[in-house]
């Protein structure tokens, strides 16, 4: 970086941050021209893969201590994001949404400082299949996402098939404590074919009932009835 650029760097604002799924306390910085040109093409391009990298090139330059932002919950990276987004560009966004009522598309404001990480009272990360398996679980992460091409289907249990294999950390019995990511990835898929449909949807729940990013923002049709509409992940607030 040549003299001319750590002028400007030296007054960059810093701000403190918490991670949510930690909960460590860090500080971050804006992102720069040079930073947002190449989130721009990012999401010109119409690539998600190429937007999830942009996204975790940007955390990764602009949050104190994070090297990997791929190891990070996708709860985290969407956080961090919009915090680094609201003191880069503006605390609001305007996504444009499409009523489920009428259908028709209405452009909404939401203020990135009212988004909040929902927890679910009732979400853990150990979950018991039987009376004598015990399973802990890790969420979902962008590598997790980068993975899947960007996409993870909530709606679709078959999707999660994968997904689950790769978020056991561990199997618990009474008599043994097994680490999950160090066996074969065949070895853990077939533990997963071998659970029950509603065991299955045991450990689906830990994903259905993790954290998120939410918002509810209320609007107004062309038949004048109001409305409400709860905005949930990075591609609902920039839709």
């Amino acid at each position: 970086m040549n003299k001319l650029s750590n002028l400007l760097m030296a007054n960059v604002p810093k701000y403190e941050i918490t991670i949510p799924s930690s909960e460590t306390s860090t500080t971050f910085r804006p992102f720069l021209v040079k930073e947002e040109k190449v989130l721009l093409l990012a999401q010109e391009s119409n690539s998600d893969s190429d937007i999830l990298i942009a996204i975790k090139n940007i955390i990764e330059s602009c949050v104190d201590g994070i090297e990997d932002a791929g190891s990070l919950p996708l709860f985290d990276i969407e956080y961090l994001f919009l915090q680094i987004r609201s003191k880069s560009v503006g605390e609001s966004v305007n996504p444009t949404i499409i009523c489920p009522t009428t259908g028709e598309s209405i452009s909404v404001k939401v203020l990135i400082p009212d988004i909040e990480i929902t927890k679910n009272k009732s979400h853990k990360n150990k979950i018991s299949i039987n009376d004598n398996i015990i399973l802990k679980m890790k969420y979902p992460t962008l590598n997790d996402l980068s993975k899947r091409e960007g996409v993870l289907d909530y709606t679709n249990s078959e999707s999660f098939y994968y997904l689950i294999a790769d978020c056991i950390v561990s199997i618990e019995t009474k008599s043994d404590l097994i680490d999950a990511t160090s066996l074969p990835k065949e070895e853990v898929l077939d533990f997963v074919d071998s659970m029950t449909k509603s065991q299955f949807e045991n450990v689906l729940d830990f994903f259905l009932t993790s954290p998120k990013i939410e918002h509810t923002v209320s609007y107004t049709t062309s038949d004048g009835t109001e409305r409400k509409v709860v905005l949930s992940g990075l591609s609902d607030f920039f839709g």
